[in-house]
């Protein structure tokens, strides 16, 4: 009888996790489980800004923010720059090549001060009418192309100086040509501030030479009419006073010929 007993008591023993208890709850672990990993959403990527030395390779980007900084760059990586169309490499270039003091160098130069003023570097253009107002320097036909191509987007852009000069250029017609159809587009343009005065000028110029052309005494009255337009108060009054005498003239001249 006690032997049955103690073997209902070993099998109740035995069978009491299975019956009560999960194997989980019935042994508890020595150390205890990892809580499940959490996935961290992914996080948007960073777009890249683009500034104006984006385009440039890596080490250009580095010599361009030393140059910046007011630190050393070589005359080579500064050559790089201007060849990649940096508009501060190139001024930066044009500076030094300039400070050497080679009239020969001076087309190199002009080259260079016109990347500068294409690429927005409107400050370049004062040192390029230095240049092209110097008659005794031998400037690079290709270089003059290119100079006065920036000369012009300056002047679309309202520089004054790019758009006086380019007037000045083409009334004197020595380092472009004859560009007499230019000229009076920029004059009529009304962005220099002194394009009334300068058409007056300019008009008064035709009309003191005796062997005028027709063609020449018509170019001056359309001056005198942007005088009239844009001009200064006085180059106004001037302007209508000439315009006056000339149709004056002209109806005199008719009515001899008629007669």
């Amino acid at each position: 009888m006690s032997d049955c007993i103690v073997r209902l008591l070993c099998a109740t023993m035995i069978g009491l996790p299975l019956m009560g208890l999960s194997p989980a709850h019935a042994v508890k672990p020595f150390f205890p489980r990892n809580p499940p990993e959490t996935v961290e959403p992914t996080k948007p990527a960073k777009r890249k800004t683009m500034g104006p030395a984006s385009h440039l390779p890596l080490p250009l980007q580095e010599a361009r923010k030393r140059l910046l900084a007011g630190k050393k760059v070589s005359y080579g990586e500064l050559q790089a720059l201007a060849d990649a169309k940096d508009g501060i490499g190139a001024f930066k270039l044009a500076e030094r090549i300039q400070k050497q003091g080679d009239p020969k160098l001076a087309t190199d130069a002009l080259h260079y001060f016109s990347i500068a003023a294409y690429q927005d570097r409107g400050y370049a253009v004062r040192h390029m009418m230095d240049i092209l107002g110097n008659d005794s320097l031998e400037l690079s036909p290709s270089h003059l192309t290119s100079a006065e191509t920036a000369l012009r987007l300056q002047a679309r852009k309202g520089n004054d100086k790019a758009v006086e000069g380019l007037i000045r250029l083409y009334s004197e017609g020595r380092v472009f040509g004859d560009k007499r159809h230019e000229l009076e587009a920029l004059l009529t343009s009304g962005v220099g501030r002194k394009n009334g005065d300068t058409a007056f000028k300019l008009a008064v110029l035709l009309l003191s030479d005796r062997n005028r052309t027709p063609e020449q005494t018509e170019q001056a009255t359309r001056f005198l009419a942007i005088a009239e337009e844009n001009g200064s108060l006085g180059m106004k009054a001037a302007a209508s006073n000439l315009l006056a005498q000339l149709q004056t003239k002209s109806s005199e001249t008719t009515a001899e010929v008629q007669q």
